[in-house]
């Protein structure tokens, strides 16, 4: 991203470096907005109509979006928005979410082994501890089990720091969405993303990035030949 924005050579696009650099270093998400036009010409030590300029040169780039009255807010990117429309669209089969899911979550988790903080150890465990409360309750929330699922394996994905992905975080989301949804109710199929779960979590807590990587890698399989068999015999009923 700043490689992009470097190219120009002038001062507007050397503060919207930085403006990137900040929306990279506080890790803002599409929809989050930048601080005050004044605290942050402030904070950037440049004037604010140069900051203007900068801000302008980054939503003709789609990088932020400028609303009167309101502020500048992080935007999500085209790629991102024509992902997320095709998987609205639901124009991509099971297979290829699952495709999707393992591109990005098996090389997130071997870095998140080498990456990860004490406070993200503690997310993911206390995300782990609610997930086990909800499966051992009768009946099972699977709806709020779902959405814990997914907090899990995206979590894991922001620890991974890699800024393409996390510019992807809501599409991702979507997909877990749809990939998960066929799964987490068939028999069985909890007790095995939980022990998988369990040791991807073990893995990353040891900073073996391979092995949590390979364990990442049989979870998605699993959960996707469990998703292809099931879809097949509904198709045949």
């Amino acid at each position: 991203m700043n490689a992009r924005v470097t190219a120009l050579p002038n001062r507007a696009s050397r503060i919207a470096a930085q403006v990137v650099d900040i929306i990279e270093t506080q890790k803002l998400r599409a929809g989050d907005s930048l601080p005050p036009e004044r605290q942050l010409a402030e904070l950037l030590e440049v004037s604010r109509p140069s900051l203007r300029e900068a801000l302008h040169i980054l939503q003709a780039q789609g990088l932020v979006e400028i609303k009167h009255g309101q502020g500048t807010f992080v935007s999500e990117p085209i790629v991102a928005q024509e992902l997320r429309a095709a998987v609205i669209a639901k124009t991509h089969d099971l297979n290829e979410l699952f495709d999707a899911r393992e591109v990005m979550e098996v090389p997130a988790s071997r870095w998140a082994a080498t990456r990860a903080t004490k406070e993200d150890l503690r997310t993911l465990r206390t995300t782990l501890n609610q997930m086990q409360q909800i499966s051992n309750a009768q009946p099972v929330d699977y709806d709020q089990l779902q959405v814990l699922d997914a907090k899990f394996h995206l979590t894991i994905v922001g620890i991974a720091g890699n800024r393409f992905i996390n510019q992807t975080l809501g599409v991702l989301q979507d997909v877990m969405r749809l990939s998960m949804e066929t799964t987490l109710r068939l028999p069985g199929r909890i007790e095995i993303s939980r022990s998988e779960h369990e040791q991807i979590l073990s893995a990353i807590e040891n900073g073996d990035g391979e092995l949590a990587a390979k364990i990442t890698h049989q979870h998605i399989y699993g959960a996707r030949t469990t998703a292809l068999n099931d879809a097949k015999k509904r198709s045949r009923s």
